[in-house]
This record gives structure tokens, sequence and C-alpha cells, in this order.
């Protein structure tokens, strides 16, 4: 089981003085992209799952993205 919470250096160290892991990480560079546009609904998440699912539809998108 995984627990997340901040703590200072002396309650690291008597952590890992205990045999816990500790393991850092830092955040995905994409949190600083700019993004436009609308974001995505439901309803966009739901069309987008029912066009995976649909192969002919799903290659006439990819065929559309690619320029064909």
């Amino acid at each position: 089981m995984a627990v997340v919470k901040g703590a200072e250096a002396r309650t690291i160290d008597l952590l890992v003085a205990s045999g816990v892991t500790v393991d850092t990480w830092s955040l995905p560079a994409e949190l600083h992209e700019q993004h436009s546009g609308n974001p995505i609904t439901h309803d966009d998440l739901l069309d987008f799952h029912a066009l995976l699912e649909d192969d002919y539809s799903l290659a006439l998108a990819m065929d559309s993205m690619l320029g064909r």
C-alpha cells in the first residue's frame, strides 16, 4: 500500500531508518504546457469511446487526421 504525504527531513530519516522505502518524483512537464480550446466533456468522452468501438469510423477519423 502506498501512502503519499509531505514530511520534514527528520521524519523521513526516522521512517527510512525503520525500513520505509522513499520514492521521489516530479510533476510531469505537460502540466506547464499552454492549452487552448474547451475542456472535454463527459459527452465527448462517450463519443470517443463509441468511435473506438467502430472500426470503420475509427479508420475514417485516423485518415482525416493524416490528411488522406
